[in-house]
This record gives structure tokens, C-alpha cells and sequence, in this order.
């Protein structure tokens, strides 16, 4: 029989057979949970090659690099922002506002274009996002005012809500399940070296030559991404890959009513697996663990140390440093390791180094050791996570993608509310320390329920 006669024989025994081609969907998902090996045949077939899309390099090259300029759009923030609202003649009690706008934005939104992705392809959700990505960035650079500024940043979170599920979605399809940690820790690794690299050259531009330029720098290559995107990213659904129509999919008829019908779809059947239920839960409250601590590490270091701006960013560059080798190194065990049991792993370096930080009084380079381990914990389990969210179904992989960073946003975003009413409310870093720790372990305990369904 030839080529395309087995093509065509495989093609047609999938639509007879739809039972068998769900039932091979939930190995892989099982294989990706448990850790377990795959195939000889797996093993030398790349997912991107079987669906076409090529090797896996040009898109962990591509999204390492979306995933940098994001990461510092998000993070350049937070340094600046006193002489943002300066300019803008407000007060800086809303400075918080900025970083929340974006947030919110990115969390709101990215589960529909997740779902839509799914459903149309990652390409033109990708372009799109980038596009509004770039033009949200750009028209901060102009923006006269408070209202305009917020406006701006949330249309930059709604870019960045696009264009990222995209990015780990496509990493994801294209790699091996031997490579798939490494790519996705090496992505992880370049969205954090943002906080190494591109904060404190945003931070030395703004004092040189004003803010506004920080935010042109990351819009204009963000506007040239878009070009290798249209090459890099398949414009084919992964429910089609199979030639079926995907959870929530089907008997939908085109159209925008038609999209509409599966983006909603995608949406229900992604919220009632119960696995990706208990990932989104284990993402929340690992999330919500770093950021009910790590918003209020500057107040810590200045009560106890009585370090401004300058030391800071030392501090800072040494816990973003360590975070970066946990993202490439916890990404190449995912090899080795089950992602819920590595997970485990990186629970109790969370716990122990926020510990350390919280409760043992000593000289401050012991303080930022437990940071960078603190670091370290955090930063590594976010390849598992990536890796779980975006095998539990291979066809609803850009919608458990979206949704895993909006409970990670949303999660930060009530966390830290949580946090600075709790400093106010007890003037002790100790009881953030302590409620970063039970959050991370409680997280890795909820995900091991991943691994069991």
C-alpha cells in the first residue's frame, strides 16, 4: 500500500473509530501525568512532525523571545511607575492600579482566545495578540493620563493573554515528551529573565531619557514579532489535526455564531475535567503563596536591613538569576521525573527558603541565600505546570493553557491585595512567610490528584 493510500486508510479509520482516537488521547494525557515513557515510535516522531508543524526549535526560539518582551512589559512596571504617575499628575497610592490593569485584563480574556485558538488555529490568535500586544505597549509611550495609561496597559494584557497560551501551546505540539520539560523551562527561563535583563535596562532608560521611551523599546520589536509568527505558528486547529472536530466542537457550523458555539464549548469541557480543575486549583494557590510574600519583600528587606531602591535591585537580580537556572533545570527533569512529583520537590524548596527568610534572623547575605532558594522552588515548578495543563487533552491545549494563567493572575492579584492588608493589619513579615509556605505545600499536594486521574 502507498504513502497516500495508508494516509487515507489511517484518515478514514479515525472517523469509524472515534472511540479509539479518544482513547489514544487519554494515554498520552496519562503518559504526560504519570511521567511514563512513550513509544519507540513516539519517541522518534516529534508531535510537531506528525501534525506537520516541523521541529520544535524555531518556536522555543520565537516564543522565548515574545515571552521576554512580555515579562518585561509586565515586570518594567513596577520600578517606574512612581515617575509614571508623577508625569501624569496623580496620586501615587494608584501606582498599584497599573500593574492591576494589566492583570485583570490578561486574566479576564485569556481563556476565550485560548479556546479560540483551539478552535481556529494558534496562528491568527498569535498575530492578532502580538499585534495588540505591540499597539497597547506603543500607546502607553503616549498616553497623557491615568485613564488613557490604564486603558493601555489593559489592552497590553489582553496582547499578552493572546499571544502567550499560543506560544507554550505551540512549544508543547512540537516537542518530543523527552524534550517537552526543556522547551517549555527554557521559554519559562526567558519570561524570567526579563526580571534579570530587561527591568533594569527599562529602569536606566526611564531615568536617562523618560519613561515613555521603556515602553517604544518593547513595542517595536513586539510589532516585528509578527512577521516569523506567521511562519512559526500552525494555522491548523489541534482538533483538526485528527480530521474531528474537538471537545465542544462539533455540529457547531461556521460563522461567527459557529465559533461563538465552540469557543463556549472548548470553554465547558475544559471547566469540567476534573483533572484540569485540580491543576487550576494547584496553580492558584501556588501562585497565590509567592505573591502573598514576595509583594511585600521590599517592606522585609527595609525594616530589617534598611535597604532603599539600590540595594534592592540586587536583591532582585540575585533571586531573578536563581529563578532562571530553576526554570531550564526543573524543565530538563521533567524528563526524568513525574511533573506531579517533581512538583512536590519544588513545594518544599518554596516552603524552606521562604521559611528561612521569614524566621531566621542572620546577616543579609544568608536572608538573600534563602530568597534565591525561595526562587528557585517557585520558578521550577512552572514547566510541570505548563507541561500538565497543555497534555491532559492535546485538543483543548490552548484553552487548559489560557486558563492556567488566569488562575495564576487572578491568583497574584488577590494574593497581594491579601498580603499588604495583612502587613498593615500585623506589622510581621513572619505570618506572609508562613502563608507562603502552607499555600505551596497545600499546592503540591492538591497536584499529586493530577497525576491520579
Amino acid at each position: 500500500m502507498s504513502q497516500t493510500e495508508n494516509e487515507a486508510h489511517s484518515r478514514k479509520k479515525t472517523a469509524e473509530d472515534p472511540k479509539g482516537a479518544a482513547d489514544a488521547s487519554k494515554a498520552e494525557a496519562g503518559r504526560a501525568g504519570h511521567g511514563g515513557k512513550p513509544s519507540a515510535n513516539e519517541a522518534g516522531n516529534p508531535a510537531g512532525k506528525r501534525n506537520g508543524s516541523g521541529t520544535a526549535r524555531p518556536a522555543v526560539i520565537l516564543g522565548g523571545a515574545v515571552a521576554f518582551l512580555v515579562g518585561c512589559d509586565s515586570m518594567v512596571v513596577a520600578p517606574i511607575a512612581p515617575e509614571i504617575i508623577q508625569s501624569w499628575g496623580a496620586s501615587a497610592s494608584l501606582s498599584a492600579l497599573l500593574v492591576a490593569a494589566y492583570a485583570l485584563a490578561y486574566a479576564v480574556t485569556s481563556p476565550f482566545f485560548g479556546a479560540l485558538a483551539d478552535y481556529r488555529g494558534r496562528r491568527p490568535v498569535a498575530v492578532a495578540g502580538l499585534a495588540v500586544f505591540g499597539a497597547g505597549t506603543a500607546l502607553t509611550f503616549a498616553a497623557p493620563n491615568l485613564a488613557t495609561g490604564l486603558a493601555c496597559r489593559a489592552l497590553a494584557g489582553l496582547g499578552a493573554g493572546m499571544v502567550m497560551p499560543t506560544v507554550f501551546g505551540e512549544v508543547v505540539s512540537r516537542s518530543t515528551p523527552q524534550t517537552r520539560g526543556a522547551n517549555v523551562g527554557a521559554v519559562t527561563g526567558m519570561l524570567l529573565s526579563a526580571t534579570v535583563v530587561g527591568v533594569p535596562i527599562g529602569s536606566l532608560l526611564a531615568s536617562a531619557v523618560g519613561w515613555q521611551w521603556a515602553f517604544l523599546l518593547i513595542a517595536i520589536p513586539g510589532f516585528l514579532a509578527i512577521f516569523p509568527a506567521v511562519r512559526v505558528f500552525s494555522g491548523v486547529a489541534p482538533r483538526k489535526a485528527d480530521g474531528r472536530a474537538g471537545d465542544g466542537a462539533s455540529a457547531t457550523g461556521g460563522g461567527p455564531r459557529g465559533a461563538s458555539a465552540a469557543v463556549a464549548g472548548m470553554l465547558k469541557a475544559a471547566l469540567t475535567h476534573r483533572g484540569l480543575l485540580l491543576l487550576l486549583l494547584s496553580t492558584g494557590l501556588w501562585h497565590a503563596g509567592f505573591a502573598v510574600a514576595y509583594t511585600s519583600i521590599g517592606a522585609f528587606y527595609e525594616d530589617r536591613y534598611g535597604f532603599g531602591a539600590a540595594e534592592m535591585s540586587w536583591v532582585t537580580l540575585a533571586a531573578g538569576a536563581a529563578g532562571i537556572v530553576g526554570a531550564v533545570v526543573g524543565g530538563r527533569l521533567l524528563a526524568r521525573w513525574r511533573a506531579a512529583s517533581y512538583t512536590t520537590v519544588a513545594g518544599g524548596a518554596a516552603a524552606l527558603g521562604v521559611t528561612a527568610v521569614a524566621f531566621l534572623p542572620g546577616p543579609v547575605a544568608a536572608t538573600v541565600l534563602g530568597q534565591m532558594v525561595w526562587s528557585v522552588g517557585v520558578v521550577s515548578a512552572q514547566p510541570a505546570f505548563m507541561t500538565l495543563a497543555a497534555t491532559l487533552n492535546p485538543r483543548l491545549q490552548g484553552t487548559a493553557l489560557a486558563l492556567n494563567g488566569a488562575a495564576q493572575y487572578f491568583a497574584q492579584f488577590v494574593a497581594s491585595s491579601a498580603g499588604a492588608a495583612i502587613l498593615t493589619a500585623t506589622g510581621s513579615f513572619a505570618w506572609l512567610g508562613a502563608a507562603s509556605a502552607a499555600l505551596a505545600v497545600l499546592s503540591a499536594i492538591v497536584v499529586r490528584g493530577v497525576r491520579a486521574r
